[in-house]
């Protein structure tokens, strides 16, 4: 099936099951109603059910006339129809993308971990940019709403201060309905304390946590944003540190923006637990890559993902998840 994710139809369901599951709730449903998708408490299927899908507890057996989530052990999606009969392929397109988010979200909150949905638009040979750093725009429209849906489904949403000196973004949601996340800037060196007109700190509703290296957090912050004093090896922060200090404040799903270092890092601590990698139809023969990790002498010994693929407006949306070796959370 191919997955599109230019209907939004669905849309509010998804923010609806956003609130319900960070309440607690757990047996949900979602099915047509005239007005549009719902999202709502579990009920007993009737036999009006050809348009419902239904989450389940892990011990729960599908059964009735509905389509149930039924993931694989990697996190990755799949779907039971028991009579047959499943929803129809633009709310099963949406599904497919948006509720291993929601419910990794609610599994790490429930854990007391943090989920982390890491992201980066790229180029057929892997660039992020330029190499003078020009990187407007790689991505399209589609990709741009998808970013917002992403904001607007977990709690923080995080760049690197050379994204908010290159990019100079707003991290809010305008391009979709749903809650703007907390705004969160990793600067090892502090540096971006010093960048009080970028639009980051100048949005509504400004709510800007900025960690930093312990060490260079002397300067001032910038009018509604708090710094983070993270332990750090020169400015290289260490992640686990902060996303630990990043739950005491409530946050405890971030989506990674990037840019390329940022992203990098958190790889490489094994802090991602999904990739999401936009591939546009583009070759650059040279510039700044997505990703850089140390070298590996085997390919074996490289990361490895499961995925599943979306389409956005002719682009390709790979979501990777990566396959824990044992002895790992």
């Amino acid at each position: 099936m191919v997955c599109e994710l230019g209907d939004d139809s669905a849309w509010p369901a998804f923010v609806e099951a956003r609130a319900r599951l960070a309440a607690g709730e757990a047996d949900l449903q979602f099915h047509r109603t005239p007005n549009g998708w719902r999202c709502v408490p579990a009920e007993p299927p009737g036999a009006d059910a050809a348009e419902r899908f239904c989450l389940l507890p892990p011990s729960s057996a599908p059964t009735g006339p509905c389509t149930v989530w039924a993931p694989t052990a990697a996190g990755a999606p799949g779907f039971v129809h028991p009579t047959g009969r499943p929803v129809d392929a633009a709310f099963l397109g949406m599904a497919r993308v948006y509720l291993p988010v929601l419910l990794g979200a609610a599994a790490a909150r429930r854990r007391g971990r943090t989920f982390v949905a890491g992201h980066v638009t790229q180029t057929l040979d892997g660039r992020i940019a330029c190499p003078n750093g020009q990187s407007q725009w790689i991505g399209n429209a589609a990709d741009l709403r998808h970013a917002h849906r992403m904001r607007a489904l977990l709690d923080g949403v995080l760049v690197g201060a050379g994204t908010v000196r290159t990019d100079d973004p707003r991290l809010d949601v305008r391009h979709v309905h749903g809650p703007n996340p907390r705004r969160i800037v990793f600067s090892g060196s502090g540096s971006v304390l010093c960048s009080d007109g970028r639009h980051v700190f100048r949005a509504p509703g400004c709510d800007v946590v900025v960690a930093a290296a312990a060490a260079a957090t002397a300067a001032a912050a910038p009018a509604g944003a708090h710094v983070l004093p993270v332990r750090a090896h020169g400015t290289c922060l260490d992640i686990g540190h902060a996303l630990s200090l990043l739950r005491e404040r409530g946050v405890h799903s971030i989506y990674l923006e990037g840019g390329s270092a940022t992203l990098s890092s958190f790889l490489r601590a094994r802090a991602v637990d999904l990739l999401q990698v936009h591939i546009a139809g583009l070759v650059l023969g040279a510039g700044v890559p997505s990703i850089s990790l140390p070298p590996v002498e085997h390919v074996r010994d490289g990361l490895q993902f499961a995925m599943d693929h979306a389409m956005l407006d002719g682009h390709v949306l790979l979501s990777c998840w990566p396959e824990r070796v044992p002895g790992e959370p």
